[in-house]
C-alpha cells in the first residue's frame, strides 16, 4: 500500500523491539522417524514422522480424533528457546492456534505459558510461510507435545503441522532431597567475601515450603533462599549492627504456584548493593539496605536444608523436599562436586545422596474448556460412599462432583461457591439439604476434599484437617450410583442417572481421585472406555497465576479467574483495563484548555501514565495562562545558628502533597518556572563574593549545587543586588557578604527552570559570636506545558525519527493533528525483523486505524468518526495497547 505523508501537525513516537539470543540450533530436522508419536494419523502419508519443517508432507490426525496431539522425543535434554511451524506441504491444511507442553518424560507435562498468562500460541495463516514463536524465557525438556486448538477449515482444510524446535544441548546434574538430607559447600579458606555474585539453581517440588540455600556471617551478613506458600523468597544482608541500629536485611519475592512439580529456573545476580532476582521469566530488582557493598559469609553454604547435630532444620523453615538441578555459585557446580565427592563438599550424617530425580507420577488433569467434564464408574448400590480428590482453581464457582443415587433416592453435589465447598443432597419430595465448608479455596493452591457418607451421616474434611470436619446428621438414605461426574455435566445427558446442576463448569486442575477408597487410574479407565470425558488436558496442570507479577499498574488490585483477570483501579487515580491511563490532567494549563477557568485546588499528573503518582496543587487561572503553585515547609522562614563552612546546616525543602520526583516532573514539563528565595542575615556571609568559597548556596534538580542567588543570572556567583547595583557595599556582590552587624537580606526569584525546584538550602556562616541567619523558600510557580505546545508542520513528504520506544507490557500514544488530506500515515515503526510493528494512519476521511503486530498476527483497531477528520481542525488521538486489549 502506498501512503501519502499528511500535511499535519503532530507528535511522533518511535517504536522498536529487538531481541538477540544464542543457542538456536535446529533440533528436530535430524531426528529418526521413531522419535515422533501422535494420537492418530489421517493416513500413512500424514504420519507423525512427516512433521519436519520444509518436508514434502506433514502430520494430520484422524478426523475422529477428539483430542489430537503430536509428540517429539528429542533423545536427550535440551535448552529450548523457540519453535517454528508450517502447514502441510502444498495444501489447505494448517493450524492457527496451539498449546505446547514439555517435560522430562512422556507422561508428565508442563504447559508453556506466554506473557500475560495465556497458553494459546499463534500459528500459521497459510501452508508455506513460517510462524516462529520465541519463548519469553528458555526452558529445558526432553519431550514436547503440540496440541492443535484451531485450524483452517476453508476449502476442505484440516489440521496440518510441520515444526522445528531451536535450542542447544543441556547438561543436567540433579540431586533428590527427602527433607532429612543436605549438602554443605565449604568455602575456600573458610570464608566468602565478594562484591559481585552470580547464582543459579533449578528446582521442582510438590511442597509449598522448603529451604534451598542458606549461609550466614558473624557481622550479620546473610544469604538465604526459601520457598514459602509456593513463592520464592530471597533474604540477603550485606551487614547489620545492633549497636549502630543498622538492619541490612533485604527481602525480595518472585514466582507463584511453584509447588507444581515443574522445573523452575532461578537466577540471582548481585553487583554491589543492586540485586536482580529472576524466577522463570519474572525479574525483581532491589537495592540492599545499608551502605555495605561486600557479602561476607563464614565457613559454609547449606544446599537443600540445614542438617546439624542440634539443628535438624532452621526454626522457621523446613528442609527442601524435591529435586535440585545445576546449582551454580559463581561458576562452581555444587552438585557436580558432590557427585565426585570432592573435599569441599560435606554430607551431614554421611547419608547416601541420590543423583537422579525420582518423579512421583501424579497424572493431574486440567479442566480448561467451556464443555469440560469427566465421567468415571463407581460401585453400584453400596450403603457407604467415599470420595476423595485434590483440586486447585481461581474460579469462585464451579461443579466439582455430582453423582445420582441408586433406586431414585436423589443425588449429591459438591460445588465450589464463593471460595467454599457447598454440599447439596437432593431427595425426591423433600427440601434439599445444603451445607458449606472451607474458606478461600479458590486461591490457586492444591486443596484436598475428603467425603464420607452413610445413611443419616455425612462427613466432609478439607485439607486433611481431621480436627474440624463438617458433619451432617439429617435424615437421608445413601445408595451409591454407578457413575460420578467431575468438573461438569455432559451435553448429551439422557440416561436415567443423568447429571443435572445449576453450577458453572469447574475450571482448574484435579488429581488423586479416589472412589470408594480406590484410586482411579485415569489412563486405564479411558483406555478401556469405562469412562468418558471432554475438553480435558491429561497429564498436566495448566494453571497460571495471571496476577503475579501484577499486570495492574499504579498499585491497582488484580482479581483473576481461570482464563482472565480484572484490575480494580478504585482510589488509584488511574483508569483502563490495567489502570494505565491517568484520570487527571497533566497540568493546570491542560485544565484551562479543557474549560476549567476558575482558580482552586486541582489534582495533576505530570507524567500521566508514567510511574509517578498524581498530586494536588493550586491552579491560579488567568485568561491567557494558568499558574501551578506548590507550597513547601520553608515558606514561613527557618532560623539557623551554629553552622560553619566545614559543618554546614543543610535544610531539606519538602513540598506539600508531592514527592521530590513529582515536583521535578512538573518543572520539567512546564514552559516557565520561578521560585522566591530570601537570605536574611546578621553578620553571616552568603556567597563570600567576590572570589571566596561560598558559605551558603542552594541545591536543585538532580542534586546539583548552585552558587548564584535569586534575582540574578545562572552560574555567576552573584546576588540580585549586584545586577541592580544596589548592594550595601559595592565591593561585594551580595548584601550579606559585607558581614555587617546589621540585618540585611539577599532575595529574588530563581527562574532558570532546568535547575528548579529548590531541594535544599545550605548555610555555613552562623557559628561566630552574634552571627545568625534566616532563609525563606517560596512556593514553586510554573505555567505552560511543553507537552501541549510542541506543534510541528509537514508541508512536503518527509518524516521525523525519534528515539527508541520500548513499551513493555503496556503503552499509550497521544497527539493532536489537523489536515486537509483524506489519508496518510501518522506514525509507524517496527523491529529489525519486521515481526513486530505499530502504525496509526488515516484510512479515509472518517476512519482512523491503529494497526499493530506484537507476535500473534496483525490486529487492526479502526475508529469511525461521525465527522470528517480532514476538516483542517484540531483532533485529538489517543491509543493504548496492553496485555488485555487495544
Amino acid at each position: 500500500m502506498t501512503c501519502k505523508i499528511l500535511s499535519i501537525c503532530l507528535l511522533f513516537l518511535g517504536f522498536q523491539h529487538c531481541s538477540s539470543r544464542e543457542c538456536v540450533d535446529p533440533l528436530i530436522s535430524g531426528l529418526y522417524a521413531s522419535s515422533f508419536l501422535a494420537s492418530s494419523r489421517y493416513n500413512f502419508l500424514y504420519s507423525a514422522n512427516f512433521a519436519k519443517l520444509y518436508g514434502s508432507s506433514g502430520w494430520s490426525p484422524s478426523p475422529r480424533d477428539r483430542q489430537p496431539w503430536l509428540q517429539v522425543d528429542l533423545g536427550r535434554k535440551y535448552r529450548l528457546v523457540a519453535i517454528a511451524t508450517q502447514g502441510t506441504f502444498n495444501s489447505y491444511d494448517w493450524i492457527t492456534k496451539y498449546t505446547l507442553l514439555y517435560g522430562d518424560r512422556p507422561d508428565s507435562w508442563t504447559p508453556y505459558i506466554m506473557e500475560g498468562g495465556n497458553s494459546t500460541m499463534p500459528a500459521n495463516w497459510n501452508y508455506y510461510q513460517l510462524k516462529r514463536n520465541v519463548f519469553h524465557y528458555a526452558f529445558t525438556a526432553k519431550h514436547i507435545r503440540l496440541l492443535p486448538l484451531a485450524w483452517n477449515t476453508e476449502n476442505g482444510g484440516k489440521i496440518g503441522v510441520r515444526l522445528e524446535l531451536y535450542g542447544c544441548p543441556y547438561d543436567s546434574y540433579v540431586l533428590q532431597y527427602n527433607g532429612d538430607d543436605s549438602v554443605v559447600y565449604m568455602y575456600p579458606e573458610k570464608r566468602y567475601r565478594t562484591q559481585n555474585d552470580h547464582i543459579a539453581i533449578n528446582f521442582k517440588t510438590l511442597e509449598q515450603d522448603g529451604l534451598l540455600l542458606h549461609s550466614e556471617g558473624i557481622q550479620g551478613d546473610l544469604f538465604s533462599l526459601e520457598l514459602k506458600r509456593g513463592r520464592l523468597y530471597l533474604h540477603i544482608s550485606l551487614g547489620s549492627s545492633i549497636i549502630h541500629k543498622v538492619d541490612g536485611r533485604t527481602t525480595l519475592t518472585a514466582g507463584s504456584l511453584l509447588d507444581n512439580l515443574h522445573w523452575h529456573y532461578v537466577t540471582i545476580k548481585r553487583v554491589g548493593r543492586q540485586v536482580n532476582f529472576t524466577v522463570d521469566s519474572h525479574t525483581v530488582t532491589g537495592i540492599c539496605k545499608g551502605e555495605f557493598t561486600h557479602l561476607n559469609l563464614d565457613s559454609q553454604l547449606y544446599v537443600g536444608g540445614v542438617i546439624e547435630q542440634n539443628l535438624p532444620h532452621l526454626p522457621t523453615t523446613p528442609n527442601f523436599r524435591g529435586c535440585l538441578e545445576n546449582v551454580f555459585i559463581n561458576g562452581i557446580n555444587i552438585i557436580y562436586m558432590a557427585k565426585r565427592e570432592e573435599p569441599e563438599i560435606r554430607i551431614p550424617r554421611k547419608k547416601k545422596m541420590h543423583y537422579a530425580c525420582r518423579d512421583i507420577l501424579l497424572k493431574p488433569m486440567t479442566f480448561a474448556g467451556p464443555n469440560n467434564y469427566l465421567q468415571v464408574p463407581g460401585y453400584f448400590r453400596r450403603p457407604r460412599m467415599f470420595v476423595k480428590f485434590k483440586f486447585r482453581s481461581w474460579d469462585y464457582t464451579g461443579l466439582l462432583m455430582f453423582t445420582r443415587f441408586a433406586d431414585d433416592l436423589g443425588a449429591l453435589e459438591l460445588g465450589l461457591s464463593e471460595g467454599q465447598i457447598n454440599v447439596t443432597i437432593f431427595q425426591p419430595g423433600k427440601k434439599k439439604l445444603q451445607f458449606a465448608a472451607g474458606y478461600r479455596l479458590n486461591d490457586g493452591h492444591w486443596h484436598t476434599v475428603d467425603l464420607a457418607a452413610r445413611d443419616n451421616l455425612l462427613s466432609l474434611t478439607i485439607d486433611e484437617e481431621e480436627g474440624s470436619p463438617l458433619k451432617i446428621t439429617n435424615p437421608f438414605t445413601i445408595r451409591t450410583g454407578d457413575r460420578y461426574f467431575f468438573g461438569g455435566c455432559p451435553k448429551t445427558n439422557n440416561t436415567i442417572r443423568k447429571c443435572e446442576t445449576k453450577l458453572n463448569r469447574f475450571h482448574g486442575c484435579m488429581q488423586h481421585i479416589f472412589i470408594d477408597n480406590e484410586q482411579l487410574d485415569i489412563d486405564i479407565i479411558l483406555q478401556r472406555q469405562w469412562g468418558r470425558y471432554a475438553e480435558l488436558l491429561l497429564g498436566t496442570c495448566g494453571i497460571a497465576d495471571r496476577c503475579n507479577p501484577n499486570p495492574c499498574e499504579h498499585e491497582g488490585r488484580c482479581i483473576q479467574s481461570w482464563d482472565d483477570f480484572i484490575c480494580v483501579c478504585e482510589n488509584t487515580g488511574y483508569k483502563g483495563e490495567v489502570c494505565h491511563m491517568s484520570v487527571y490532567k497533566e497540568s493546570c494549563e491542560a485544565y484551562r484548555l479543557s474549560g476549567k477557568y476558575w482558580s482552586g485546588n486541582y489534582t495533576i499528573d505530570p507524567d500521566l501514565s508514567g510511574p509517578l503518582k498524581p498530586f494536588e496543587v493550586y491552579c491560579k487561572m488567568k485568561s491567557y495562562k494558568a499558574w501551578t503553585v506548590i507550597l513547601n515547609d520553608r515558606v514561613d522562614g527557618t532560623k539557623v545558628t551554629g553552622s560553619s563552612i566545614d559543618q554546614p546546616y543543610i535544610g531539606d525543602v519538602n513540598y506539600w502533597n508531592a514527592s521530590w520526583d513529582e515536583v521535578s516532573a512538573l518543572a520539567n514539563t512546564s514552559m516557565y518556572c520561578e521560585q522566591w528565595i530570601d537570605y536574611y542575615c546578621y553578620k553571616s556571609r552568603l556567597l563570600n563574593t567576590p572570589n571566596g568559597r561560598p558559605f551558603g548556596y542552594w541545591i536543585g534538580r538532580d542534586n546539583v549545587s548552585h552558587y548564584y542567588w535569586g534575582g540574578t543570572f545562572r552560574e555567576v556567583q552573584k546576588c540580585g543586588c549586584a545586577i541592580n547595583q544596589t548592594c550595601t557595599d559595592p565591593k561585594f556582590q551580595c548584601n550579606c557578604d559585607a558581614d555587617y552587624r546589621q540585618w540585611y537580606s539577599d532575595k529574588g526569584y530563581l527562574d532558570w527552570k532546568d535547575h528548579l525546584p529548590v531541594r535544599k538550602v545550605v548555610v555555613g556562616d552562623t557559628n561566630r559570636t552574634g552571627s545568625q541567619a534566616q532563609y525563606t523558600v517560596g512556593p514553586l510557580r510554573c505555567h505552560g506545558d511543553r507537552n501541549i505546545w510542541n506543534t510541528i508542520s509537514f508541508t512536503k513528504p518527509t518524516y521525523i525519527t525519534f528515539p527508541t520506544f520500548r513499551p513493555g507490557s503496556s503503552c499509550d500514544i497521544s497527539f493532536h493533528f489537523k489536515t486537509y488530506r483524506d489519508h496518510g500515515v501518522f506514525l509507524e515503526n517496527s523491529d529489525d525483523q519486521l515481526r513486530n510493528f505499530i502504525r496509526i494512519e488515516l484510512n479515509t476521511t472518517h476512519n482512523l486505524a491503529f494497526i499493530f503486530m506484537v507476535g500473534d498476527g496483525i490486529i487492526n483497531v479502526t475508529l469511525n468518526s461521525p465527522v470528517p477528520l480532514n476538516d483542517n481542525e484540531w483532533h485529538f488521538v489517543q491509543a493504548e495497547l496492553n496485555v488485555k486489549l487495544a
